[in-house]
């Protein structure tokens, strides 16, 4: 039976006012087949369950260097914290039962459909009032694709409004079966050149626009937000911006290209799962310098909004919206 399925989820938000309309349940999963440098949830990208190190909780006991199994923790060279060798690890939690201090933890949690659904069903009250609903993102919620269809299924069952944060990297057939089930979605387009892609989030854009161009013919009407993560030196070329402008005019049922400026919110999660983070040297963008590099498309008479950070600057039928210094600089 689908309510005994199990899906691995990192966690639960709730009463989100970013993630969709309204106040929202948002369930993240785990699982990516992206590596983007810039990625702000690494702890998202392995699909399994996996431990990471908390070094401020540490009291270098040593129960978990004397406890592990396979010989993967050590003290550093200064005895100053615990050093984990990825390649010896196999996750078996060992390191987490032993540690009294909770220094060593875990990132994701199986659930079963019913689960979930119990604990999407305790803000359904907040749905009503709010119009909002169900945001399942990630990960990537195809890296679970049955797990999601089925919650997708009882959502529906339930009346409980959908929505989706999604990187469109699978297969035809998983898109066929998820996107006309969403109300609403949210699709990450990061670079329109492939080569660039590549290079800085470990695979090609060739199946994910072929995937948003199909899903644009199979989706509700519009449904379709596309978002671009704003990175200086990556993606903000007045090249790839004019391109991924360009596509999303292609798409019938686009109504919202939004640009997202680069944060580092993300850092300490890379240090807790001890893994180098590579954008370590670039500075976080403000709204009001993703406005300067984005003013350009204004004037273009395109037939979608535009978006920084949630902030309208421009409307198909109203045109540009004025913005404030303030505004720009929140």
């Amino acid at each position: 039976m689908k309510s005994s399925m199990t899906g691995t989820i990192l966690r639960i938000e709730k009463i989100s006012l970013n993630d969709g309309n309204g106040m929202r349940t948002v369930v993240f999963f785990k699982g990516c087949p992206c590596r983007c440098a810039w990625c702000s949830t690494p702890e998202s990208q392995n699909p399994d369950r996996e431990v990471y190190f908390m070094k401020q909780r540490c009291r270098l006991c040593g129960a978990c260097v004397a406890k592990c199994p396979n010989g993967a923790l050590s003290f550093s060279e200064d005895n100053s914290t615990i050093k984990r060798d990825a390649s010896l690890c196999d996750n078996c939690f060992t390191c987490v039962d032993v540690c009294n201090y909770r220094a060593q933890n875990i990132y994701g949690k199986d659930m079963t459909v019913a689960q979930l659904m119990k604990e999407i069903e305790k803000d359904s009250i907040f749905y009503f009032y709010s119009n909002g609903g169900v945001t399942l993102s990630g990960g990537d919620i195809f890296c679970q694709t049955d797990f999601a269809e089925a919650i997708l299924e009882e959502c529906e069952d339930s009346f409980i409004d959908t929505c989706a944060e999604l990187d469109m990297l699978t297969s035809q057939e998983n898109v066929a079966r998820i996107i006309p089930k969403l109300n609403t979605m949210y699709i990450d387009v990061k670079l329109m050149d492939d080569e660039l892609h590549r290079q800085w989030t470990g695979v090609s854009n060739k199946t994910i626009l072929e995937n948003i161009s199909y899903a644009d013919t199979i989706c509700k009407k519009n449904s379709i937000h596309i978002r671009l993560p704003l990175v200086e030196g990556v993606n903000d070329s007045r090249e790839n911006i004019q391109a991924t402008a360009d596509y999303c005019a292609t798409l019938a049922n686009c109504v919202e290209l939004e640009f997202l400026p680069y944060h580092r919110l993300g850092v300490h999660t890379y240090e807790q799962l001890q893994r180098e983070y590579t954008l370590a040297d670039r500075e976080p963008m403000t709204r009001k310098h993703v406005y300067d590099k984005v003013s350009f498309l204004l004037e273009q008479k395109l037939p979608y909004q535009i978006r920084i950070s949630s902030l309208e600057i421009y409307d198909p039928v109203k045109g540009v919206i004025p913005v404030t210094e303030e505004q720009l600089t929140e």
